[in-house]
C-alpha cells in the first residue's frame, strides 16, 4: 500500500497538484504528510479526479472499486487508507508543534584523525556518545503522543486536516472528554471556540429541557436545566434549589446540612456548564445534584471545587467523574446515600 501511495497514486496527482512537481518523486508522500496544506490540496484534487485513479482502486480480482468502504486489493478499504494518513499527518503535527527539534548549532570541521578515531571507537579524539534528550524535551514528545492516542479513533476523515492545529491546542483530558463528538465539530470557529473556552465544551452536553419520553414503566425526573441554571446559563439558581435542600435525608449526609445559608453559598459558586454536564451525563434528579455537589465541596475543599465545579470549571475532568459514576451504576435510582458514599470515595482518591 505505502509503494503504491508513494508511486501510483503521486504519479497520478503531480498534473493536478502543481507543488507535487517541484518535489522528487520518492519524496513527495512523506512531505505531504509533513504539510497539512499540501495534504488537503492532495485530497481535493484526488476527489476531484478519482475517475484518474481508477486503475489504483481495484479489488483483489483487479475489478474498479467505488464504493469507499469496498476491500481494495491492498486488503483496506478506501476509508481505512484515508484514516490511516489523517492520523499519520496528525501524529507528527502534534509532534512538530508541541515538541519541536532546536535548530542544530552549525558543527565544526572534522579532522582525519577524528575521523579514523571514530571508526575504530578509540582514542580521546573518538566523538562523544549523543547525549539523551532532555527530560522537558521527553515530556513534551510524551504530551504530543498522548493527545494523539486521545483523538486517533476519531481521526477519520479528509475534512479533518485542516482541523489539526486546532486539535493540537486540546489537552489530552478534554480530547478523551469529547470522545466521538468530535466528529459533529466540523467548523473551524465552533471547534476553536470549544478549544478556548470551557464553556462552550460543555455546552455539547446540553440536553433538551423537554427529554424524549421516557420508556414504558419509568418516569424521567432529571433535573429542568430551564429551572436550575440562572439568566445567562453560567451559575445555578440557588433559590431552584430550596425544597431539595430541605430534605432531611439530603441534610443528614452533609456537615453543613443543618445551615442552609452554607449549603447555597457553596451550590452558588457552581457553573452552569457543571450542571449542564452532570444532568445530560447522569440524568440526575435536582435532589441528587444537590447532594453530589455539596459532598465534593466538603470533601475537596472550596478552591479545588471552584477548579472543577465554578465557572468555567473543568468539563473534562467532569467527564471523567461521570464516566466513574456511570461505572458505578450511578443513576437516577441511585438513593441519596449511595451518591454521598461514591462522591466521597472519588474525592478522597483524588486528595
Amino acid at each position: 500500500m505505502n509503494e503504491t501511495l508513494q508511486g501510483s497514486v503521486v504519479e497520478i496527482l503531480a498534473p493536478f497538484v502543481p507543488e507535487l512537481k517541484n518535489i522528487p518523486r520518492d519524496q513527495a508522500y512523506q512531505r505531504a504528510l509533513g504539510d497539512l496544506t499540501l495534504l488537503e490540496r492532495c485530497f481535493s484534487a484526488f476527489r476531484a479526479q478519482r475517475a484518474k485513479f481508477s486503475q489504483v482502486l481495484v479489488d483483489a480480482a483487479k475489478m474498479p472499486v467505488t464504493d469507499d468502504g469496498a476491500v481494495l486489493s491492498c486488503g483496506r478499504t478506501l476509508e481505512q487508507v484515508v484514516a490511516m494518513i489523517v492520523r499519520t499527518a496528525a501524529k507528527r503535527h502534534f509532534r512538530a508543534r508541541l515538541c519541536p527539534r532546536p535548530q542544530m548549532a552549525e558543527s565544526e570541521p572534522v579532522g582525519l584523525m577524528t575521523k579514523v578515531a571514530a571508526m575504530l571507537k578509540v582514542g580521546p579524539c573518538a566523538p562523544a556518545k549523543p547525549k539523551a534528550p532532555p527530560a522537558a524535551d521527553a515530556a513534551q514528545r510524551a504530551r504530543a503522543d498522548e493527545l494523539y492516542d486521545a483523538l486517533k479513533a476519531n481521526l477519520l476523515h479528509e475534512w479533518q486536516v485542516p482541523l489539526v492545529p486546532t486539535y493540537a491546542d486540546m489537552t489530552p483530558n478534554l480530547a478523551r472528554a469529547l470522545g466521538p463528538k468530535i466528529l459533529e465539530l466540523r467548523d473551524p470557529d465552533h471547534l476553536r471556540r470549544i478549544v478556548d473556552d470551557p464553556a462552550e465544551a460543555a455546552a455539547l452536553f446540553d440536553v433538551p429541557d423537554a427529554p424524549e419520553p421516557p420508556t414504558a414503566g419509568s418516569k424521567d425526573e432529571r433535573a429542568r436545566l430551564s429551572d436550575i441554571l440562572a439568566p445567562g446559563g453560567q451559575r445555578l439558581r440557588t433559590e431552584a434549589f430550596n425544597f431539595a435542600l430541605r430534605e432531611e435525608t439530603l441534610r443528614s449526609l452533609v456537615k453543613s446540612g443543618r445551615r442552609m445559608s452554607l449549603m447555597t453559598e457553596a451550590l452558588s459558586a457552581v457553573g452552569g456548564g457543571t450542571a449542564k454536564i452532570l444532568v445530560a451525563e447522569l440524568g440526575l434528579r435536582m435532589d441528587q445534584l444537590a447532594l453530589i455537589l455539596l459532598v465534593a465541596h466538603e470533601v475537596a475543599g472550596p478552591d479545588t471545587f471552584a477548579r472543577v465545579f465554578g465557572h468555567p470549571g473543568d468539563p473534562a475532568m467532569l467527564m471523567r467523574l461521570t464516566q466513574k459514576a456511570r461505572q458505578q451504576g450511578i443513576s437516577q435510582k441511585t438513593s441519596l446515600a449511595d451518591c454521598a458514599a461514591f462522591t466521597r470515595r472519588l474525592f478522597v482518591r483524588q486528595s
